[in-house]
Order: structure tokens, then sequence, then C-alpha cells
């Protein structure tokens, strides 16, 4: 089960990852996500592109809610993996589907590498202790762009 599901994942983050880079309701999400007033007057709806986002979206977190769901089903599920999700996305780059794929595999590496050596306890410490050294070297991720302010 566990394979099949990270199978899946994996084949559905490329999909979306690929989904976002190369169609053209993709580049409309990324038109819209960078200027929502310069996509508008290129003839986006804005509006449709925003729905759609909220569409896949919802889909996607029921999609992962369901395979973090298949072993145990409890009141407080997802408050284990919520710091580690945060701690992913961060560290791969705010912004870009490839970004939070490498934090995730970094995250996921670091945490059980580090039940060698530390308590089973404290291994979600580890993830944290990453991403702070992550954003004080990198603040933008590891494959996030600098914006620039102002």
């Amino acid at each position: 089960r566990d394979a099949t599901a990270m199978a899946v994942s994996v084949v559905i983050l490329i999909a979306v990852g690929l989904g976002l880079t190369r169609t053209r309701t993709g580049r409309a999400m990324r038109a819209v996500s960078d200027n929502k007033d310069l996509a508008e007057s290129s003839g986006i709806n804005v509006e449709r592109v925003i729905s759609q986002v909220w569409i896949y979206g919802g889909a996607l977190a029921a999609l992962s809610g369901t395979f973090f769901g298949f072993d145990t089903v409890k009141w407080d599920l997802g408050t284990r993996i919520l710091l580690l999700v945060f701690a992913a996305i961060t560290l791969g780059g705010l912004g870009t589907a490839f970004g939070a794929l490498v934090g995730a595999l970094i995250v996921g590496v670091v945490i059980n590498w580090s039940t060698l050596f530390i308590d089973t306890e404290l291994k979600n410490m580890t993830a944290l202790i990453v991403l702070i050294l992550a954003l004080l070297l990198r603040p933008q991720g590891i494959l996030g762009k600098k914006q620039r302010i102002g």
C-alpha cells in the first residue's frame, strides 16, 4: 500500500508540475499568481482561473488526506504532519511545485536518518532545525527565486 501511494503521489506531483508549466491553464494560473491585473488585461478570465485553482487544490488535498489516512484515522490526524508539510514547502521554495518535492524528500530523509542518532520522539525536531538553517543560508528556499521588493 505504501509503495502504491508513493508511486501515485510522485506521478501526480510530476503531472501537476508539468501541467503548471506546459498547459494553457497552468500558464494562466501562474500568470494570475504573478500579477492578477496584468493577467486580466492580457485576456485571462481571472475569476475562472481562481475557481480552477481552488478546485484543483481541494482535489489534491483530498487525495493526500486519503493517502495519509490509509493506516489510521484519528481526530488529530493532521496535526502530526502539518509542521512537516510546512517545513518541506518552505525549504523547497514557496511557489514551486518541484521545490515542494525537493523539500519533502530532504525532510523525509533527514527525519528518518536522524532516528539513528536521537530518540524517535525528537525526530520531527530535526526537520525544523534543517528548515531554520536553510532559511538562514537561503531565505527564498532551495528552488525559490529571489524576489525584488520595491
